[in-house]
């Protein structure tokens, strides 16, 4: 009750002094003593007062509820209206009919501070709503808050709209604390970074671990970008950043930014990270992405790749069994057609499985293509000779939702970890004055303990800068364009590996989606492999902090990636398909006066 009450003081400290000075005059005051129009602009007055008060306790009872969802375990599973007190304490409130939660708080000057003014209750009342689609699962749940505020006969009411963040909302998020140094001119972040710090027991900060970040006092070499005031959010006490500004190339010196003007050689927010934040959550299984991909079906049992719903499809993509390879290329109007080649081998009959994909949403059809060829080796070989023979063709009206779910690996793991994701994702597409009519977004996604092998580059198909070698698609973009379709990949882990399916050692590599790892996404061998450039369009959100290679306290590469990330930011307000939400985290959709409750 602290914090409500350090709420209601911020928020309605003139109210109190006003209605301190209107109880005084109604306590002092007789009608003899003050004209009619006196006894009449002192009754507007009081009903102005009254009326502020129910304003701010009615905005007050706003900001308990969304600090109540945050500070709830998981995000509440209602489907119909509720009041937040029937389902955990809130503030010490009651429920009422109506489902209503009713938090009632003393008003106005205690009789210590004014001798014969006496208290004036005042109450506040909320209500959640949720919506319809917090049924659906792999859906960001959201929710209408109402708040009616009530005091001296007045009232005000207040409701606002909130959406589960999802965690593609970051450029970079890490569940444990990261081990390697933020280096200024090396590392930059374009959107929001959370780090939570978590103990290895996962119950809490682990209060030992520390970050270190270096920093200059040079223009244009911030490490953060992003210029809202959450650019850097962490769960980890502020004593646990361990700041050193660069003094020349062979020296440093600890010291944290004191001044606005030190914290804008830092970050363009120009203010201190956000410490002593919640821990956000992290998911620790991909199962809502599988029954997103299934709907009601059920999955298959077989090597291969299944399409729930007979003509039309009702849910996603299921893959069942590791897959090889899985190539993305494009083609139709405007290259917003997306065609996904999977390889797979199926060890009892003896045979490799190459299964294509078209969706086409101009034409909103599907074609699923499987063909097989005899291997008594099972080994992997993706070029092997031999005969495919198309064993089956299926069409369908519509395309699926979006999910891809592989019950399996992406990629070889083990030897020469050949095979796994690369090429193009199609364009979303346009009408004839350039606006989007049809977002184009995938997700593919890995049972949790799975790992997803990149192999060459997986870039947005109007952004290529480079298409020399087909087998590793480059591009130097550093946000997406209008048309650009959008891509999420989450998995057990991810990597990038040494080389494309072509044999040719992945020096630079582009990749544009959403990554999370349930593990870590680093790179294969980064302290011996050359140097090279990883740049990264989307967002990198893991448990645990990858390596991509190795550099000096100057910022100098010595091997492997120089990472560059940059944001996508379409990815806070527009995720792809079942991209997993953040529990304790929400964004205010709108706020509004309301005149009646919605029921």
């Amino acid at each position: 009750m602290a914090m409500v009450a350090v709420m209601l003081v911020l928020f309605g400290i003139t109210a109190l002094s006003v209605i301190g000075v209107i109880e005084a005059t109604r306590a002092q005051s007789s009608e003899g003593d003050i004209t009619q129009d006196s006894k009449n602009t002192l009754g507007l007055a009081m009903r102005r007062g009254d009326q502020y008060q129910a304003q701010v306790l009615s905005e007050a009872g706003i900001r308990m509820a969304i600090q109540w969802l945050v500070l709830q375990q998981q995000t509440p599973n209602n489907t119909t209206t509720f009041a937040p007190s029937a389902v955990a304490d809130f503030y010490g409130g009651s429920t009422q009919n109506g489902n209503w939660t009713k938090v009632t708080f003393a008003q106005g000057p205690t009789s210590s501070e004014l001798s014969g003014v006496g208290q004036v209750n005042g109450d506040i009342y909320v209500k959640f709503y949720p919506y319809s689609t917090n049924s659906t699962v792999g859906y960001r749940k959201m929710f209408a808050i109402e708040s009616r505020g009530e005091y001296g006969g007045r009232t005000f009411l207040s409701r606002v709209f909130v959406r589960q963040n999802s965690f593609a909302r970051f450029a970079y998020f890490s569940d444990v604390c990261p081990t390697s140094w933020w280096v200024y001119g090396m590392t930059r972040f374009q959107g929001p970074v959370h780090i939570n710090g978590i103990n290895s027991a996962g119950t809490g900060v682990d209060t030992a671990a520390t970050l270190s970040i270096i920093w200059r006092r040079q223009s244009s070499k911030e490490i953060f970008t992003y210029p809202d005031s959450d650019y850097f959010t962490t769960a980890m006490s502020a004593s646990q950043l361990m700041w050193y500004r660069y003094v020349s190339s062979s020296s440093t010196t600890a010291q944290t930014p004191s001044s606005s003007t030190d914290w804008l050689y830092v970050t363009k927010a120009g203010v201190a990270p956000q410490t002593g934040m919640p821990i956000i959550t992290m998911p620790t299984a991909t199962s809502q992405q599988q029954s997103s991909a299934l709907g009601t079906a059920s999955a298959i049992t077989s090597i291969g790749v299944q399409i729930p719903g007979t003509s039309s499809p009702t849910a996603g993509i299921y893959v069942n069994g590791d897959v090889w390879d899985l190539n993305l290329t494009t083609s139709g109007t405007s290259n917003t057609t997306q065609i996904m080649t999977l390889y797979q081998n199926d060890p009892v009959a003896n045979k490799d499985i190459r299964t294509t994909i078209t969706l086409d949403p101009v034409a909103n059809t599907t074609v699923l293509k499987v063909e097989k060829r005899d291997n008594a080796t099972d080994a992997f070989n993706i070029s092997a000779t031999g005969t495919w023979t198309t064993t089956s063709t299926t069409n369908y009206v519509g395309v699926p939702n979006g999910v891809v779910y592989v019950n399996g690996n992406i990629g070889e793991q083990s030897g020469s970890l050949r095979g796994g994701l690369s090429g193009a994702v199609a364009n979303s597409v346009v009408d004839g004055n350039g606006v989007v009519t049809r977002t184009w977004s995938m997700n593919i996604v890995t049972e949790q303990s799975k790992t997803v092998n990149i192999n060459g580059g997986i870039v947005y198909q109007n952004l290529i800068s480079s298409s020399s070698n087909a087998n590793n698609l480059l591009s130097t973009a550093a946000a997406p364009l209008t048309a650009s379709g959008m891509l999420g990949l989450v998995a057990g882990n991810i990597k990038l590996v040494d080389t494309d399916d072509g044999g040719t050692a992945l020096t630079n590599i582009s990749v544009h989606a959403a990554c999370m790892a349930y593990g870590t996404f680093n790179a294969t061998n980064p302290t011996t492999r050359a140097v090279g450039a990883f740049n990264l369009l989307g967002g990198y959100i893991v448990k645990t902090n990858g390596t991509f290679g190795t550099a000096l306290p100057t910022g100098a590469q010595e091997t492997g990636f120089l990472v560059n990330r940059n944001y996508d930011q379409r990815l806070a307000d527009t995720p792809p398909p079942a991209y997993p939400a953040a529990d304790k985290s929400y964004q205010i959709v709108s706020y509004q006066r309301a005149v009646t409750p919605l029921n």
